[in-house]
């Protein structure tokens, strides 16, 4: 994979946040869909929606998701106006998660405000993520350091994970804990809101950039095996814990994993520019997803509770790597002016199909041979992952390291 040309300077009047904005954004914006994600269901089925309906209400979110990250991404490029976006995106988490938490919606209003969020939360990802990129390059010119800015949202959704578990736990409303992700958003917002507006003199014309990115040799490929590889990263954010609790296992151990897995993904991307230095992001990526089959073969097929949570310390490599590596082949693949776009693309094939597979799996596999099964059949998958990211590479020109890498 061939180094990008050099950075141009942005789209008149484009002004990049500084980093530590970047930082503080993460740990706010990430924080709240650590307080958000692992217990919307547990304030639903608190507030008295059947099993049947807390399933369908979980599934609207990633389903506007999908729909909608693609269409935010691109509006962000064409209009430049990244920072109202996320703003938007911020404020509108905050009120509609509010009223949530706030309950007694009736059933079918539920699924329009829980459509309605996905639809707003969308653009986050991609978006700061692009700005991210662009800052780094703009001002240190080392945009391998993207990594030591990500890891904040990891330590803001476990910290505000951690709150809100507290908060579950002492606290009989049922919306209770959602209140913690309301006040990272918030908080979030009045970030957002010291990031200098950037917009364009004129629209962005997209349409040679997206072809350019479209073209490169080796996109398909990689774009063919980042569902696989989510399936494993979806099916362990959604069955680890019931995977445990079938296993007879005191649910502690479900929280020590996520301590220890996320825990190495920070350390992991605290060290970004050196880890990804001079190496290829393919060969990079490569690693990450073989080492993604071994981790769910050793969750499908040990009991052991020390040895599950002592194999989540490859979280570290199988997410936060990963992420790291993906975001920059994108960044040599996609010009300045659709980075947005490109990330959006990582973020629906990864996140969005991935997902999709990881329920049908499930739905096949599970209550027929159990969740370890399940892992075994992300282990297939990561396999087959990591041979289409071969094929990616090999055709993205597969380059000999230099003398000096």
């Amino acid at each position: 994979m061939t180094q990008p040309p050099a950075p141009s300077p942005g789209p008149p009047g484009a002004a990049p946040p500084s980093l530590n904005t970047l930082r503080l954004a993460f740990l706010a914006m990430l924080g709240g869909v650590g307080a958000f994600g692992p217990f919307l269901g547990l304030s639903l089925s608190r507030a008295g929606y059947s099993g049947a309906e807390v399933g369908l209400l979980l599934g609207v979110i990633p389903l506007a998701n999908m729909v909608a990250t693609p269409l935010w991404a691109m509006a962000a490029d064409r209009s430049s106006a990244a920072t109202r976006i996320l703003q938007l995106a911020a404020a509108a988490s905050a009120a509609i998660v509010a009223a949530i938490a706030i309950g007694g919606l009736p059933f079918a209003a539920l699924v329009g405000v829980l459509a309605l969020y996905g639809l707003m939360r969308a653009p986050v990802g991609p978006v700061l993520d692009a700005l991210t990129v662009r800052a780094l390059e703009l001002g240190s010119g080392d945009p391998r350091g993207y990594g030591r800015i990500r890891l904040w949202g990891s330590v803001g959704f476990l910290a505000a994970g951690a709150t809100a578990s507290v908060v579950a736990d002492h606290f009989a409303a049922p919306g209770a804990p959602l209140w913690v992700a309301v006040g990272c958003w918030s908080l979030g917002t009045l970030v957002l809101l010291r990031m200098p507006a950037t917009r364009a003199n004129g629209p962005v014309a997209l349409g040679a950039s997206l072809r350019a990115l479209g073209g490169q040799p080796g996109l398909r490929w990689l774009v063919l095996a980042l569902p696989l590889h989510g399936l494993g990263l979806n099916a362990y954010d959604a069955w680890y814990a019931i995977h445990i609790d079938a296993l007879g296992l005191d649910s502690a151990w479900t929280g020590a994993a996520m301590l220890v897995g996320i825990g190495a993904e920070i350390g992991l991307m605290a060290l970004s520019a050196r880890v990804l230095g001079r190496r290829d992001p393919l060969l990079l990526l490569m690693f990450a997803m073989g080492l993604a089959a071994v981790r769910w073969a050793i969750v499908g097929l040990v009991d052991a509770p020390l040895l599950l949570t002592a194999a989540q310390l490859s979280h570290g490599v199988v997410y936060g790597l990963f992420w790291m590596a993906a975001t920059e082949a994108m960044r040599r693949w996609a010009a300045p002016q659709v980075r947005a776009s490109g990330q959006a693309l990582l973020l629906v094939a990864c996140y969005g199909l991935g997902p999709v597979l990881t329920s049908t799996v499930g739905a096949l596999i599970v209550p027929k041979m159990g969740t370890g099964a399940l892992f075994l059949a992300a282990s297939l998958a990561s396999l087959g992952a990591t041979a289409l990211v071969g094929l990616a590479w090999r055709a993205s020109g597969a380059p000999r390291p230099s003398a000096e890498g």
